[in-house]
């Protein structure tokens, strides 16, 4: 059961990260919920995988694309929200990636589950 969380959590963030980068955003939402269905996660493992990939690499693309940033983009971006700091603008991002992933990993193994029926063996 553990195996199957780790080898689904691998997966999600390696597709999550190849997608993120040449995909628009919502590509790593589909992905996830099709790892979360083909593994056949319960909904717990499904959010709490899906939640943490996403966390996962989206900070780590947001502190990548804020490293390259040279006019300052994102604190631009929280003056405009009310006066939010660089810090706390990744903050709004991880929360954010955490509740797409949690949605996304929720979908996924409930469309598993509903969809791809484990066979069971007659005694």
């Amino acid at each position: 059961m553990k195996t199957k969380t780790i080898i689904s959590f691998l997966i999600m963030i390696i597709g999550v990260t190849g997608l993120g980068f040449i995909a628009p955003w919502w590509a790593g939402t589909v992905w996830v919920v099709l790892i979360a269905a083909i593994m056949r996660t319960n909904k717990k493992q499904g959010m709490f995988t899906g939640a943490f990939a996403f966390g996962l690499v989206w900070v780590a693309m947001a502190r990548y694309m804020s490293i390259q940033d040279g006019v300052d983009i994102i604190s631009k971006t929280g003056t405009l929200l009310g006066g939010l700091s660089h810090q706390l603008m990744m903050v709004v991002t991880l929360v954010i990636a955490f509740i797409t992933g949690i949605l996304s990993g929720w979908l996924g193994s409930a469309l598993g589950q509903t969809f791809l029926p484990v066979k069971r063996e007659k005694v």
